[in-house]
């Protein structure tokens, strides 16, 4: 069986897509809190629910990403 290697840069990568997919999420939260004229508190009090969105987008982002993946796989297999 084989190693699999992940490196630093990978790593950094996907935190950042998954910070990018935190401040979205918090973003959305900041916006209705705004729209709806409620308390700043719940800006703390759904951080569960915002948690929740961060991963719902990230999960998103992966399928994306694969899907993408495929696609050029198809592709190049196609071309030769």
């Amino acid at each position: 069986m084989k190693d699999l290697t992940i490196t630093a840069k990978q790593i950094r990568r996907e935190f950042l897509i998954l910070l990018v997919c935190f401040v979205i999420a918090e973003g959305v939260n900041i916006f209705s809190m705004i729209k709806y004229g409620t308390p700043w508190t719940e800006l703390f009090t759904q951080i569960g629910f915002v948690l929740i969105i961060t991963a719902v987008l990230y999960i998103i982002l992966i399928a994306l990403r694969v899907l993408i993946w495929l696609v050029k796989l198809i592709i190049d297999r196609c071309r030769k």
